[in-house]
Formats: C-alpha cells, structure tokens, sequence
C-alpha cells in the first residue's frame, strides 16, 4: 500500500471514530434522561420534539404548553418557531461539526500528525515545562536592591531622613540608661537622707527620658509606616501597569494564572514593607543601641568588654544560619498561597457552576488540604527555627555569666569598681536585647527580599509585544486591507502543535471574509494574529501592505473592534460598558445612543426603569445572551473601527435572538471589513470570500457561488445542512 493511500485510509478511519464518538454521546445523553426528571433549556426546537411536556415562554411568561405535536396543530407561537427555523435550515453546531470533519476526511493535512499523538505530546511537555519553570521560578529573580527601593521612596525623602534621625536617637537612650541604673544602685547603698534626696531627682530624670522615649518611638513610626505605605501603593500600582502591560502569551503560562498574580499584587507588595519602612527604623534603632552600648563599655572597661565581645562571632553565625532557613522556608510558602489563591478566584468566579454542580466539599477539601499541609510544615519549620532562634537568645545568657565572672576577677585584682562592672554589663544587656531583636525581624526581611525580587522580576519583564510602547508607525490613512501571507503559527506555550501552516488569503477594504472550520483548526488563531496577541512563526500578516510587526500597537487595534461569542460585560452601567469601546476620548451620550440605535437595542434600553443607567451586572448577569451581545456590537461600534472580527457572535444564541443580532451585525458590517468566523453557513452566503480551513490550512476560497459550483466540501457542507 503506498503512503498516499495509507494516509487517505488513515484520515477515513478517523472520520469514522468521530462519527462514532458523536453518535455514541448522543445515545449517552438519551440513556441519561430514562428515569429521570429532566429540564432542557433549548434554542433548537429539533432537540426537544420528543420532551412530555414543552413550555413556550415569552416576557417571562408562558404563553403556550404541550407536546410537539399539540403544539404544532395550534400554529401559534411553537409553529412559528419550529417553521423559522425549517426555513433557515440550520442544523445544530455539533451535526455542522461532524459533517465538516466527515466531508474533510480527504483533504491532505500537511503533516500536521495525529491528533491524538499530539494531545499527548502536549500533555507531557506542559508537564516537563511547569516541573522546569517551579524549580526555575526563584532562581531567576533579580538581585534584592535596597537602593532601588529608596529610589521608588524618594518624594518621601525628608520623612526618610528624619525618622533615621530618630531612630538614631531611640537607640542611644537604653544604652544610656545603664547609667541611671548604676546611679540608682549607687543611692541603694547610701544614707537614708540622701538616699530620699537623690531618689526623688533620678526618679524625675527617669519620668522625663519615659516620656523622651514614647515621643521619639511615636514620630519613629509615623514617619516610617508613611513612608512604607506610600511604596506599597507605588509597587501596586506599577505591578499592575506591569501584568497589563504583558502579551497574551504571558498569561498562557502555568505561573501567571488569576489566582498567583493576584496574590502576587496583594501579599508581595505588602511583605516588601519588611524590608523598608518600620523594619529600617527597628535596624538603624538597634545599630545605634549596639554602638552605643559599646562605646560606654570599651570607656569604662576595654579588658571586660573584649571578653564579652568575643561571644559575638557566635551570636552573628547563628543569626546568619536562621536568616537562611526563613529564606528557604518563604519560597515553599510562596508557592501554596498562590495556589490557594488559585483555587479561592476559581471556586468564586464559577459560584453558578460550583453551587450547580453541588462541588462546594469538593473545593473546600482542596483549600483545606493546602492549609493543611502548610500546617504541618509550619510545624516541622517551628522546631528548627525554634532551635537558632533560641541559641541566639540563649548566647547573650552565656556573655552575661562571662561578664560577672571576669568582672569580679577585675573588681578583686585590678579596683575596678563596682559601678563600672555593673555599667558596662548594663551596656552589654541592652546591645544584646538589640540582636535579639534583630534576629525577631530577620523573618520578615528575608520574606521581603523574595517578595520585592519577584515583584521587579515582573515589573522589569518587557514582553516580545509590548502594548505601552510608543514605538512603530502610526499612518496618517488606514483603509482596511488584511492579507495573510503563508502565516504558521504555534503557541508559544505549545511548541510542538502547529496552529496553522502557511496559510494565505487577503481581505480588501470593505470586503466580508467568512472563516469555516472545525474547532481547533485555526480561525480564533487567526482573529488573534490580526488584533496581534501573538505575532507568526511564518510568513507575515499585512495590514494595508504594512507588516504589523511595523505598526505601533495601540494605533493598530484602535483601528479594530471585536465581537465575541461569548462578550464580557464590565459590573457598571450600560452607558460605561458601551464607553470602553473607545478610552482614547471622552465619548457623549449622543454617540452612545447612536451606537445602540445601529446595534439595535435602543428601545430595549429605554424600556428599562433606569434607562443607560441600568447595571449590567457581573460579567453582565443581568442581560439576556443576545442583549449582551447587541451591547458589545455597540461597544464595538463607539470607536469606528475599520476592521471588524466577529468570532461566532451568533453561535449561542436563540432563533429569534439570532435574528435581531443578525440583523444588528449586517448594519455594522456596512463600509468595514469585515472576517466573520461561523458554522451556520445560512450566516455568511453573502460574504464576499468564504475560507474552509482544515488543520491550519485553507483548502478551499471563494464566494457563494463560486463554492457551490465547485462542489467541495462547502458544497458537501451546505447540502448536509439542506437536508437537516
């Protein structure tokens, strides 16, 4: 058997498995529903002729009930329905989908392998990527700058300045207690006279530094939680600049989902204040107590003061040893707050779906054991941090006997004075309270050093399409004009599953180009080269003759608007949502109603209470599917593209519905290009091109009629869809 035939009888075997697949779900559906209350929602009236019962509903009420065939013999509303759509002839999506890859089964698929294979293949390269990426993920962050950091403080500079003066003076003051301390014990031993005296004045001294010390503790910390505050807004609002800065290809990948860049820009940017504000005024605070402590010592005893210093190696290594455990211990933190953030956005943005599908156990059980786990090793983590944290607090123990046992040995042998040992071992105590106070804030510093290493990894990250740069051409005339010259393509994130394969067509000004295919054979691709979210592994894509590599990016999609299968509506007003179209200028009410006057759905609008008031809700909720849609050709419609994508606008939608966006998109085509990507063929016999594409590739252009004359697989397609 040669390889043409292998391939052609290869190719036939898998239509007939989809064949198979398609039949075997329909048979599992039906199976389903036996012994089974069951509701169906329907927009096509062939999929419900054998229900018991069918409701008619129209302005939220019913207005007709009955079998099919009851239904039917009234000729009222039902009849009406059941015969539009006989005389559209439009089959559902999933039979158009069947009868196209049954109908493509011959066409050569130009190496493209088996489907399959390649969703295999998929499958473990994302997993050997997202194994590469987590063990890579902390090791490609940028060194911690502390300068930079200042540099992002600096309108807060006189605030900087004097909370460091500040913090220089509160550390002196508990060094300089010490002498207050002897002064008192000096008195202890006096005469009881003198001893009321000199009480009643050291007691006033020490009433005015307590109130020296809680005035110069509180403008330490106004001054340094102001200046942490304002750096926190800072990275928060340049991180999010950053992530909306990124290309599409950016949030293709495993590590910037919803839920990490989220977490991201609420914890990360919070922790970074562990490395600045309050925390840099504890650090100068405690190195001034440390100076101090030691000036006062080494003044009145160098021998006893060399004695107790040299416990201080020790008491660095082991501050230098936990800094490093809390280190490794934030990393594996990182990684499971992101995922329960993960799993918290999923589980809330799907609420519908989840209380539905009564899955709300299944979620709280995922969360839980993320909590859980970190639980454990929280604990497992409190026993080793436990031990360091301890020995650097334990040490200064060991100074103090050193100091008392060397120092009785200097009172005995050298008339050193009491006093003077018992002022230096003051010092010496407030300097050691200080590095344990260091060692207490070790945790959050080294915690911010990762957070703020991973915020500028990603503010710093400038993407291969970058949709703030100012760079690229800007035409004075833009027509229209769309050509695609031998484009392939794969993800970026998908190497090895090529997209589409030297694919070739042109749209002239104002023409329709309609895109046919199965799912998965490289329309949307195709809408997202032209708005490039991604740009070609191949070949090149013209705009008006121009590269639009060349193009400066925000004029380019300013010149086009997109309608999607499924639009996303913002929670605000109608009038707000129809407004995004266009940010570029401030847009009035009366483009606003003119854009829904050619969108039709001005009346609609009126009708309700609120009028362009009206909250759409979240994810626009509280509209209809084809009053969303008719509001995002509005939106589409606000800036005047030249280009029009529309992506499936009419796919989910009812007859009637359909009907009305139908006729809303007709309007908007006048005068734009237009590439409209379909499976109902009865949407696009008026397209001036009509493009099949099988497996990345265009196997058959041309208009209507040309097509049918043909007699390919549109001819095939379009018969299929007559004969439903």
């Amino acid at each position: 058997m040669t390889d043409d035939k292998f391939e052609a009888k290869t190719r036939t075997e898998y239509g007939h498995i989809f064949i198979f697949l398609a039949c075997t779900a329909l048979i599992i559906h039906r199976l389903a529903q036996i012994g089974r209350t069951t509701i169906i929602i329907a927009h096509r009236l062939s999929t419900i002729r054998n229900a018991d019962n069918i409701y008619v509903l129209l302005n939220g009420e019913v207005v007709e009930q009955g079998t099919h065939n009851d239904l039917m013999q009234r000729e009222g509303a039902y009849y009406g329905l059941v015969r539009h759509q006989e005389m559209q002839r439009v089959s559902e999506e999933d039979e158009v989908l069947v009868e196209l890859e049954q109908t493509l089964v011959d066409v050569p698929s130009r190496n493209m392998g088996s489907p399959i294979l390649v969703q295999n293949q998929l499958l473990r390269q994302e997993s050997r990527k997202s194994i590469s990426e987590e063990i890579t993920e902390e090791t490609n962050l940028p060194e911690f700058s502390m300068k930079r950091i200042l540099r992002l403080n600096a309108p807060e500079w006189y605030l900087i300045v004097m909370g460091c003066f500040t913090a220089i003076i509160a550390g002196t003051i508990h060094p300089s207690f010490s002498f207050l301390v002897t002064e008192f014990i000096g008195v202890l031993s006096g005469e009881p006279e003198e001893m009321r005296y000199t009480a009643k004045i050291l007691v006033a001294i020490t009433m005015g530094v307590a109130v020296f010390n809680f005035a110069v503790k509180v403008l330490l910390l106004v001054c340094f939680t102001n200046v942490g505050a304002n750096l926190t807004r800072r990275l928060r609002s340049m991180t999010f600049r950053a992530i909306l800065r990124q290309d599409i290809a950016f949030f293709d990948e495993p590590n910037n989902k919803v839920g990490h860049l989220t977490t991201r820009l609420s914890n990360d940017c919070t922790m970074v204040q562990g490395a600045t504000g309050s925390k840099i005024g504890l650090i100068l605070e405690s190195i001034s107590t440390i100076i101090a402590a030691l000036v006062i010592a080494l003044y009145y005893s160098w021998k006893l003061t060399l004695v107790i210093l040299t416990f201080m190696p020790v008491m660095i290594g082991v501050g230098i040893i936990q800094g490093r455990l809390i280190t490794g211990f934030s990393k594996s933190d990182k990684k499971s707050i992101e995922e329960t953030g993960q799993i918290f956005t999923e589980s809330v943005d799907n609420m519908r779906t989840v209380v539905s599908l009564t899955r709300e156990e299944t979620f709280i059980l995922r969360y839980s054991n993320i909590i859980d786990y970190m639980l454990r090793q929280g604990i497992r983590r409190a026993f080793v941090a436990g031990f360091f944290f301890a020995m650097s607090n334990g040490i200064v123990f060991f100074a103090y006997a050193a100091a008392f046992t060397y120092g009785a040995y200097l009172v005995q042998n050298e008339n050193l004075t009491f006093n003077y040992v018992f002022r230096v071992f003051a010092a010496i105590i407030f300097g050691g309270m200080s590095i344990g106070r260091n060692a207490a804030i070790s945790q959050d510093f080294n915690k911010a050093k990762l957070a703020t290493a991973r915020l500028f990894a990603l503010i710093d990250r400038v993407p291969a399409i970058d949709s703030a740069s100012p760079d690229g051409r800007k035409p004075t005339s833009f027509s229209g004009a769309v050509e695609f010259k031998k484009v392939s393509f794969h993800y970026p994130a998908r190497p090895d599953a090529k997209i589409l394969n030297e694919i070739s067509f042109d749209v002239k000004p104002g023409e329709i180009l309609a895109l046919v295919g199965t799912s998965g054979c490289g329309k949307s691709t195709t809408v997202s080269l032209i708005e490039r979210f991604y740009d070609p592994t191949g070949g090149k894509v013209l705009a008006d003759e121009d590269d639009v590599k060349i193009l400066n990016l925000q004029w380019l999609r300013s010149q086009i608007s997109v309608v999607s299968q499924e639009p996303v509506l913002f929670d605000a007003s109608i009038a707000e949502n129809i407004a995004y179209g266009d940010n570029s200028r401030v847009v009035t009410m009366e483009e606003i109603i003119q854009a829904t006057r050619s969108a039709n759905i001005h009346s609609f609008i009126n009708s309700l209470p609120l009028g362009y008031e009206t909250n759409v809700g979240r994810k626009g909720t509280q509209l209809s599917g084809g009053q969303k849609q008719r509001i995002a050709i509005a939106r589409a419609l606000i800036r005047n593209p030249k280009i029009l994508l529309l992506d499936e606008a009419t796919s989910a939608l009812d007859s009637e519905s359909e009907k009305i966006v139908q006729e809303a998109l007709s309007e908007a085509q006048i005068g734009r290009t237009c590439i409209v990507i379909a499976h109902r063929l009865s949407t696009i016999q008026n397209a001036d091109k009509i493009a099949i594409i099988h497996k990345g590739a265009v196997v058959e252009l041309g208009n209507h009629t040309e097509l049918m004359a043909r007699k390919g697989v549109y001819y095939r397609l379009q018969n299929a869809q007559q004969r439903r």
